[in-house]
């Protein structure tokens, strides 16, 4: 308790140094907290960068020029949906339907393509049908779109369609199914009998007349049951589209890596069209620029934060060196009394702790004016101050007490 007044009396006594070394401190800490705030919302602005700017991918075909009616072989997007770098995998296999069950002659003529018929989609998820919403999407009382990525044998067909056959949302229908392959480099089909199938109708669709014109679906199946059964006839199986977004945009080198062992290539604008998807198209170019710059801020701050440590702790010798410089004769009066080196020592110590204290409370409030306040960040950077400080400190004060008492006293007389 006596050393606690002592310590009290001190700085009273000498309240205009007291003043300036907290403020000293308080300036210290609030550049201190401007300093690793930002380093902290680097942090965190990288860490969110993947929802804030998603990385778009897709398969294409050499040239880039196609998006869908491909050849996507099956190991590819076995490998798509195997990767921990993918996510959001949308993709659709085109496959052709004719309504009852075709007569031999007649799926001779679908087969070469002399009569049309309508287009279906194998898709594994509703979003996958480009220019439908899920909003635009209407299935039966208790079912719902988790039926087309599972492998049950049913069908979503669009409303026009409905209301010219007469169907309705739970009837059951049979139908040929004949899967889509291009055997050229050019937009000619062949179709291949499948088979014929039993089908549930779980829902209908719209798509808005804008969007008809470019992809005019009229049933789509779970593409999981379309390979099922593919696999079943010995037909080869291919999507036709694949579009995705990258799961883990901060390793996307490691992504690319590994998009290239499936054997996917980078487009090349000048190549020859064709109908094979094996280009892949990434939409990185402002995922990277923004990442670029924040690990150069990141970087940047990392690189000088130790330089910062050795900063604060010289600022803690140089100011306790100069403020209390001129309390030696103070000190050798204390000792000549009989109080000790160490005592002397702990109470200018204490003393500077104090002033340290106060001034990181008021830098912390100053602070606070300018950044949002952070408890960890407030501990981290009060505690991690108040060491490094008190160690500089510590230092001015062995140097401030080598010196012969009794000199020094014979010098004031």
């Amino acid at each position: 308790m006596f050393h606690f007044r002592k310590v009290v009396l001190n700085i009273s006594r000498h309240w205009a140094k007291s003043l300036l070394a907290v403020f000293s401190c308080m300036l210290i800490v609030v550049f201190l907290f401007l300093f690793f705030s930002g380093l902290l919302v680097n942090l965190q602005q990288m860490e969110a960068l993947s929802e804030a700017i998603p990385i778009e991918a897709r398969i294409s075909n050499l040239n880039g020029t196609m998006s869908s009616g491909m050849i996507i072989q099956e190991r590819v997007i076995q490998a798509l949906e195997d990767s921990g770098y993918v996510t959001d995998l949308q993709y659709t296999s085109e496959i052709a339907a004719a309504m009852g069950e075709v007569s031999g002659d007649e799926a001779a003529k679908m087969e070469r393509g002399d009569i049309t018929f309508p287009l279906g989609l194998g898709v594994n998820r509703v979003e996958a049908l480009t220019g439908a919403s899920a909003e635009g999407f209407t299935f039966a009382e208790g079912a719902g779109s988790e039926l087309l990525t599972g492998t049950e044998s049913v069908c979503v067909i669009r409303e026009q369609e409905m209301e010219e056959l007469g169907l309705a949302v739970g009837d059951s229908i049979r139908v040929t199914l004949f899967s889509v392959t291009y055997p050229g480099d050019n937009a000619m089909k062949n179709y291949n009998r499948l088979g014929v199938y039993e089908l549930r109708i779980v829902g209908s669709f719209r798509i808005p007349v804008s969007e008809i014109a470019t992809r005019a679906a009229q049933m789509i199946f779970p593409v999981k049951w379309q390979r099922e059964i593919q696999k079943q006839a010995g037909s080869t199986f291919f999507a036709d589209s694949a579009r995705f977004r990258v799961a883990k945009p901060l390793d996307l080198n490691s992504f690319k890596a590994e998009m290239d062992e499936v054997g996917l290539l980078p487009v090349i604008s000048e190549a020859n069209s064709s109908q094979h998807g094996i280009a892949l198209t990434v939409n990185d170019e402002t995922f990277i620029k923004t990442a670029t710059r924040l690990r150069e801020n990141i970087t940047l701050t990392q690189i000088l934060m130790p330089v910062i440590v050795v900063i604060v702790g010289f600022l803690g010798f140089v100011v306790s060196y100069l403020l209390l410089q001129s309390r030696r004769p103070e000190i050798a009066i204390m000792r000549s009394l009989g109080v000790s080196r160490r005592n002397c020592f702990g109470m200018l110590l204490f003393e500077s702790a104090i002033l340290v204290i106060s001034g990181s409370l008021a830098g912390v409030i100053v602070a606070s004016f300018f950044v949002d306040m952070d408890t960890v960040l407030g501990l981290g950077v009060g505690i991690s101050f108040f060491v490094v400080y008190m160690a500089g400190t510590a230092v001015a004060l062995k140097i401030l007490g080598k010196f012969s008492v009794m000199q020094l006293l014979t010098a004031l007389d």
